[in-house]
């Protein structure tokens, strides 16, 4: 089994709020690490931050420690699930499998005026016309996470879904970007596989959320979205505590 150390935000009685551990034992063979949104914008060998676009992580310094965690927190977790016999588990964007699907070079940079309100909004805060020529487009899942052979790569939440139902899989542990954004709401991610029955886990030092330059130092939005995790879906572990568990096996 994989013992760890779990914690989670304890709301009742509303009188005495505060973090709970607890010891917990997840079976290998039902367990899977759920790499999210592992993105190569502003990573090496991947297209590069263009100041004009706020996607991806957005901000500099949030790609810049995105970059940092997949290093040196989410494939060491990898690596040790792998050994562990833990099933490793990557879930991407839409935005992801179109542009592999298509030929980058051929890819049509349309320019045209936003139509919808919505549509307004979304340039203002993306950039006018990001959908087809921000880094978006060149847009692919971090060189250093890439799938080994036979690990799933999915991109909706049906596929995971028939995957891990395939294996057997009960308990999911979720690494990846951004907290506060995909982890939590996009597709495969926290919120819609919880309503699926899973058990659900973070590794709270292998993720970060879109930080702005003045909540960077804080990690205001990370922090939330951890408690956020931590009050409504489960327990939270540090990559330093999953590591040791697989390799205690």
């Amino acid at each position: 089994m994989l013992t760890l150390r779990g914690r989670h935000y304890r709301t009742v009685p509303i009188t005495e709020p505060g973090y709970v551990q607890e010891d917990l034992e997840l079976e290998p063979s039902s367990t899977a690490l759920v790499a999210m949104h592992c993105w190569n914008i502003g990573c090496q060998g991947g297209p590069e931050i263009d100041p004009d676009y706020w996607v991806g992580m957005g901000f500099p310094v949030a790609h810049r420690e995105a970059e940092r965690i997949m290093v040196l927190q989410i494939r060491p977790a990898m690596d040790a699930a792998r050994d562990a016999g833990v099933l490793v588990c990557h879930v991407e964007s839409e935005t992801i499998r179109i542009n592999r699907s298509t030929d980058r070079d051929q890819k049509e940079e349309t320019k045209r005026e936003p139509g919808s309100w919505r549509e307004r909004i979304a340039w203002r805060s993306h950039g006018r016309n990001y959908p087809s020529r921000s880094p978006l487009t060149r847009m692919d899942r971090a060189e250093l996470l890439e799938p080994l052979d036979g690990e799933p790569l999915v991109f909706t939440t049906e596929e995971l879904h028939g995957v891990l139902q395939e294996r057997g899989i009960e308990n999911l542990v979720y690494s990846g970007f951004a907290t506060d954004m995909c982890v939590l709401r996009a597709p495969g991610g926290v919120e819609p596989m919880a309503a699926r029955s899973y058990r659900m886990f973070l590794l709270r030092d292998a993720t970060v959320g879109v930080e702005c330059p003045d909540t960077f130092d804080e990690r205001l939005a990370t922090r939330w979205a951890i408690r956020y995790f931590e009050t409504h879906f489960g327990d939270t572990f540090t990559t330093a505590d999953f590591i040791a568990a697989c390799r205690s096996l």
